[in-house]
């Protein structure tokens, strides 16, 4: 039985993994049409839409990647659990 809390973890877990795709996706497009102004529109949108998510899914859950971590004096980035450890990411 899944918990709200894990549920709103997954969505948001499967919504930075979506727009990331998408930006992925969009940028070996622009690799070769780099003047399509609704491609560049769209990963623009993406972009924004991508950092978003990662900025809410890390500031609920953790850092999603070593690069994530914040200046300080600790690593943190060690010192948690690792995000297969919190359950489903």
């Amino acid at each position: 039985m899944s918990s709200p809390y894990n549920n709103e973890k997954m969505k948001l877990f499967q919504a930075v993994n979506q727009f990331g795709f998408a930006l992925s996706d969009i940028t070996l497009f622009l690799d070769t049409h780099p003047l399509d102004q609704d491609a560049l529109d769209y990963y623009h949108q993406m972009n924004h839409m991508y950092r978003k998510a990662t900025a809410e899914y890390e500031n609920k859950y953790g850092p999603l990647t070593q690069f994530a971590g914040e200046d300080c004096d600790v690593w943190n980035w060690a010192v948690q659990s690792w995000p297969w450890e919190r359950g489903y990411c």
